[in-house]
């Protein structure tokens, strides 16, 4: 589970441990990574400095074995001994830049991507929204109109794609790092939710036994993937949920979470249930790109 914590400079840094990241260490232990070389990745991928430190550290007293080693009280200190080489970093190609990989998990298909955005782009996001807000719909699956529903408590704005020349410069990053070609996607979706405001576990595809959702497939066929990028850091809560794989992820400034609920069988996967938990402290602005499976308003 990853979680937000404060971390030197205002910025978050994940301080919990999981599974994923202890079999991580020990993999890379075991085939001889330095304790220095393991923390710097970490840093890299927006660990908590003290807390990477502490967990590369027990990693290296729970091998088998193995002393755990003296560990720089803070960044900047002298390094331990030279490590071999640096752990695989995991990258995307943006078109305009690398983005950092957080977290890979194979199925379902999740990633989290760190500053895909930068800050002066969350920003200028949030400032071209504030004019057109107003409350979020959502589609009724019996009908197909929008109807407003207390699950889901957001104030919204839509654009359409390549409006701006901000929303396609981040548009044809999404399709660089997505590999979803930018004409598959959806109108960029800026989200506004107060504190205690949520979205409530929810399917972003569509059904197509439910009438009313069957009628979206006519407009660039069934949606295949989600990216929800944080545009703020929330003062506390506002976490994206998937209850169905035990994965919590925080809404850090410029992160983005992407998920992918077509599998290779064409079938919908459902353990992409997920949800907007409640803000607790502050707001949290979110900007939303859901992908179909061919170009967006083509006929069907």
């Amino acid at each position: 589970m990853i979680r937000e914590a404060s971390a030197a400079g205002g910025k978050a840094g994940y301080t919990e441990s999981s599974p994923e990241l202890e079999q991580w260490l020990a993999r890379h232990i075991a085939q001889g990574f330095g304790a220095e070389a393991l923390v710097l990745s970490m840093l890299r991928s927006g660990y908590d400095d003290a807390f990477a430190r502490q967990a590369v550290a027990a990693a290296f007293a729970q091998g088998a074995g193995a002393d755990a080693p003296a560990l720089p009280a803070a960044r900047g200190k002298a390094p331990v001994a030279a490590a071999k080489a640096e752990p695989q970093v995991y990258v995307a190609h943006g078109g305009d830049r690398d983005i950092p990989i957080l977290f890979r998990l194979a199925s379902p298909r999740i990633r989290l991507f760190q500053q895909l955005l930068t800050d002066e782009e969350c920003d200028a996001l949030v400032a071209l929204s504030r004019g057109r807000l107003a409350r979020s719909p959502v589609v009724n699956p019996d009908t197909g109109d929008e109807n407003l529903i207390d699950a889901r408590t957001s104030m919204g704005a839509m654009f359409q794609v390549g409006e701006h020349a901000l929303i396609e410069r981040i548009e044809a990053r999404i399709a660089a790092v997505t590999g979803v070609p930018a004409e598959h996607g959806e109108g960029l979706q800026i989200l506004n939710y107060k504190p205690g405001g949520e979205y409530q576990p929810h399917f972003d595809y569509f059904n197509p036994q439910r009438p009313g959702e069957a009628r979206q497939l006519s407009v660039g066929g069934q949606r295949i993937a989600t990216l929800v990028i944080y545009l703020n850091t929330p003062e506390a809560g506002g976490a994206t949920a998937f209850p169905r794989v035990g994965l919590e992820v925080a809404p850090v400034q410029g992160n983005a979470v992407y998920f992918s609920y077509l599998l290779p069988d064409g079938k919908l996967d459902d353990r992409t249930l997920h949800a907007g938990l409640p803000v607790a402290s502050g707001e949290k602005w979110i900007a939303t790109k859901w992908l179909r499976e061919r170009p967006y308003r083509s006929e069907a």
